[in-house]
């Protein structure tokens, strides 16, 4: 493979009924003609959802396999294997996602572990661990932006349910752990008696204000009606969460055991090369309250964003915690050329605007592979927008 070479590839689309129907369709510039919902476009070699090259339509985890050196760059392979060590996606979240959080690197390996010699197949519905990877994610709102992501002070647990539940008995030893173990304790019944005036007292509360959890626990009792066959306690954990909002152009990080749930907007996300998700509520997906609780991060609320490191007028990066992957954003006027070249591989990803690369033209919605070491000239033919992934080993 040529060390100035680049490939043009196309996403990996996931139809969640979750997502929305234009913003994804409008990027990629293709018609959604029946309205089906375009939840996340992948960018990356994950199997579940891999991307392809336009070229050719060869998956990119079958690509890496005929010459993973080459793609990825030795020093990348030392460390993650014959695979890329991040996934980037496009999210359009219409409809409010499940509370989850992800495992720590040591916890996907032994929950991955147990659940094959337990015989539970991959794919299986009860599954945890689709892989034995870590999966922390950072996220760029790309407009305006709110989700769950940790904890609020006990103090601001304590107002809201004395508003909301009055008789609920809180622990005596308040603490985030102690009361998410007495809500997954909670029978059909009790449950269901909770949930009912949580519901009914919402009514002292302005639920149009999107910055404030009420508004929240509202369209959470639309989207998913309080069941007491189910073992899904979403609405009561949402009383202890945090309702973060994200400008446009702002990052925010979701580490290791912090719950959290995307709410509505959309993003570019970029996280570790995984699909492991535990579920704390608000789906109807497999939900283990055991395993949650064991990975559920309580010694700090959780919320963080990042901070953007200006290496240009132009050109922005954020830089996680991690060295799975880090991001660079540029807003380049017309003429302006940058030369990349790393030791790994890389993906580019343009939102607006038309890039010459090299020899190959990048219109609006277009992305490249970029091969380890490949020299790269990225040259803004107009004016426009547009995301670089890569990893910082």
């Amino acid at each position: 493979m040529k060390s100035d070479s680049a490939i043009k590839i196309k996403p990996g689309i996931q139809q969640y009924a979750w997502g929305g129907t234009t913003y994804i369709p409008q990027w990629l510039g293709i018609e959604n003609p029946k309205a089906q919902p375009f939840a996340e476009a992948w960018y990356g070699d994950h199997p579940l959802a891999p991307a392809v090259t336009v070229e050719n339509d060869i998956a990119l985890n079958q690509l890496i396999t005929t010459d993973p050196e080459s793609l990825l760059g030795k020093e990348s392979m030392d460390v993650y294997g014959a695979r890329l060590p991040f996934l980037l996606k496009i999210l359009d979240v219409k409809e409010m996602l499940s509370l989850q959080l992800h495992p720590d690197k040591k916890g996907a390996m032994e929950g991955f572990d147990l659940e094959n010699k337990a015989g539970i197949a991959v794919n299986a519905s009860n599954r945890n661990y689709k892989d034995q990877n870590h999966k922390p994610e950072i996220l760029y709102a790309l407009s305006d932006f709110w989700m769950l992501q940790g904890f609020v002070p006990l103090d601001t647990i304590r107002t809201r349910f004395a508003s909301l539940v009055p008789e609920f008995a809180l622990p005596k030893a308040l603490s985030w752990r102690s009361l998410m173990q007495v809500i997954w304790g909670l029978d059909g019944p009790t449950y269901m008696t909770y949930t009912q005036t949580l519901q009914n007292n919402l009514v002292k509360h302005n639920t149009d204000d999107k910055n404030q959890i009420y508004h929240w626990i509202s369209k959470a009792f639309k989207q998913y009606p309080p069941d007491a066959a189910s073992i899904d306690r979403g609405q009561l954990v949402m009383l202890m969460l945090h309702v973060q909002y994200l400008n446009p152009g702002q990052v925010g990080y979701q580490a290791p055991g912090v719950i959290h749930a995307y709410l509505e907007g959309q993003n570019v996300e970029l996280m570790a090369n995984s699909d492991n998700v535990l579920r704390g509520g608000l789906t109807p997906k497999h939900i283990d309250p055991v395993e949650l609780l064991k990975h559920l991060d309580t010694d700090s609320p959780g919320q963080c964003i990042i901070k953007p490191i200006y290496l240009m007028d132009d050109e922005v990066a954020f830089n996680p915690p991690v060295h799975d992957f880090w991001l660079k954003h540029y807003n380049v006027q017309e003429g302006k050329s940058k030369n990349i070249q790393f030791d790994t591989a890389s993906i580019l990803l343009n939102k607006s605007g038309t890039l010459k690369c090299n020899d190959i033209l990048v219109n609006k919605g277009d992305s490249l592979l970029i091969p380890a070491y490949s020299a790269i000239q990225l040259e803004s033919v107009e004016s426009g927008e547009y995301f670089l992934a890569i990893s910082s080993l």
